[in-house]
């Protein structure tokens, strides 16, 4: 391959990955106007003691709101267990009642330890549960690739909404989404 063909290359990727990110950020930064049945939140980092980290906490409290404002009625948790040794599910959850929900209204999943096992698990709850609507819940730049793997594992009606909270790695984190989004696209 010719150096100018290689640069060419780079540089195609690079446009295409400038447009995937944007893409990206308008879906996910688009908040949820409407009503759900369930709001599906995706976990992320859960300190030894079970707090949740200011990005996770920034995710649940989203579905909080959701939640509080009539928009879902049940808020299903999902996380693996991390580097704490602590159950994001568990973690998610145990927030949750202390702001009032009832236990009733919380689904945990614990082996939610990505994207892909989340919307799995997801569509096993579903199978008892029957929801005909979901909202996914995450950090902006992740809500993209969320709603499109539970739309590929059979959920169509799927919405998404945002963490309100942001952070400067955020940046580095949409540019990750562009690989993740088309792995999922291959491998799942």
């Amino acid at each position: 391959m010719s150096s100018k063909v290689f640069r060419r290359s780079l540089l195609l990727v690079f446009i295409w990955m400038i447009i995937h990110c944007s893409w990206a950020a308008i879906v996910g930064l688009r908040d949820f106007k409407g009503n759900a049945d369930v709001a599906i939140v995706l976990g992320n980092t859960v300190y030894r003691h079970g707090g949740l980290s200011p990005w996770l906490k920034g995710r649940v409290d989203a579905a909080l709101t959701l939640y509080r404002n009539k928009q879902v009625g049940k808020i299903m948790v999902s996380g693996g267990t991390g580097d704490s040794g602590y159950p994001e599910g568990d973690a998610m959850r145990n927030y949750l009642l202390q702001q009032g929900v009832p236990a009733g209204d919380v689904y945990t999943d614990n082996e939610g330890a990505n994207s892909y096992l989340t919307a799995k698990n997801f569509i096993t709850l579903n199978q008892t549960c029957h929801f005909r609507s979901a909202v996914v819940v995450s950090s902006w730049f992740h809500v993209l690739r969320c709603k499109y793997i539970v739309k590929k594992l059979g959920f169509e009606n799927v919405e998404g909404d945002h963490s309100r909270s942001y952070f400067g790695k955020d940046v580095l984190y949409v540019m990750r989404e562009f690989p993740a989004f088309y792995k999922y696209m291959l491998v799942y």
